[in-house]
């Protein structure tokens, strides 16, 4: 069985191998559907690793793909039984897929860049700040479900924090450092744990003030990922009105580093955002 952190990437990889040698040896999805005798939904599923590959359903589509013996032996490595406990399915009940999907990947990358236009970047928030934005907005959750996902997300902080084998990259725009998200008192200790992290050798973050150019204007936040293995590609998650949407084929990712780095350009330097946190934390005292 893989472990916690390759289950997903493996799913992911053995998908997007079966839909490139599939599209290579130009054959349909219906063809593909009639072989497994399943339907092209399933093909679907399969490709976009939302769905178990089974060893009897991969020979046979390596025999219709044509597929040498040794690429097969391949795939079949990638082949990942029933999904293994992971230590965040104790919160399956409040997760949504595409949240335990981002939280399954982030937690095997080992870059991340993400950009919030109008909040703190989840890795960087304190407790009280996460109950404050989950408390509003258009989906307001309720005490249990806060609970939780804040539990959540204090897992998903230990390895930038405690194992720090994650390196990140945040930037928000200042309009994050002034809009009221659970008073006074707490804006100011979220802006001093904001200097405490960039501290951090593995953490950089910037702030894109409010005379930046245009150019770094964008409305929508997004997260990308990286991984160790070079075979599994970068992933990028964008920000939607029911969370997170997946944003994995490959020209999509490449814009959202294009765009990453163009914000990046326009943001302030790491010192100078310090400057900025500390001056905005002495105006809440």
């Amino acid at each position: 069985m893989a472990t916690d952190s390759q289950h997903t990437l493996k799913r992911k990889r053995l998908g997007q191998e079966l839909r490139r040698i599939r599209e290579e040896r130009e054959i349909t999805r219906s063809a593909a559907a009639a072989a497994i005798k399943g339907d092209v939904t399933k093909i679907s599923r399969m490709e976009l690793a939302r769905a178990y590959v089974s060893p009897h359903d991969l020979n046979t589509l390596c025999r219709l793909y044509d597929v040498p013996p040794q690429q097969q032996f391949e795939l079949e490595q990638l082949i990942v039984e029933k999904r293994p406990r992971h230590w965040w399915r104790e919160y399956s009940d409040v997760m949504n897929t595409h949240l335990a999907e981002f939280v399954a990947l982030e937690d095997d990358a080992v870059v991340e860049r993400e950009y919030q236009p109008m909040v703190v970047t989840g890795l960087l928030q304190v407790v009280d700040y996460m109950a404050a934005v989950m408390e509003t907005g258009l989906f307001a959750l309720g005490p249990d479900q806060i609970e939780s996902l804040i539990a959540v997300r204090l897992g998903r902080q230990r390895r930038l924090v405690d194992q720090r084998v994650l390196e990140y990259h945040g930037i928000v725009t200042e309009a994050a450092l002034h809009i009221d998200t659970g008073g006074r008192d707490v804006m100011r200790q979220q802006m001093l744990h904001l200097v405490e992290m960039a501290k951090l050798p593995n953490v950089t973050f910037q702030v894109v003030p409010f005379n930046g150019p245009r150019r770094a204007a964008y409305a929508t936040g997004f997260v990308t990922l990286g991984f160790a293995d070079s075979a599994d590609p970068d992933v990028a998650f964008m920000e939607g009105l029911g969370g997170m949407i997946p944003r994995d084929a490959r020209r999509e990712v490449q814009r959202f580093d294009r765009l990453f780095h163009t914000i990046e350009a326009a943001a302030l330097s790491p010192d100078d955002t310090v400057a900025l946190l500390l001056e905005r934390a002495e105006s809440l005292e």
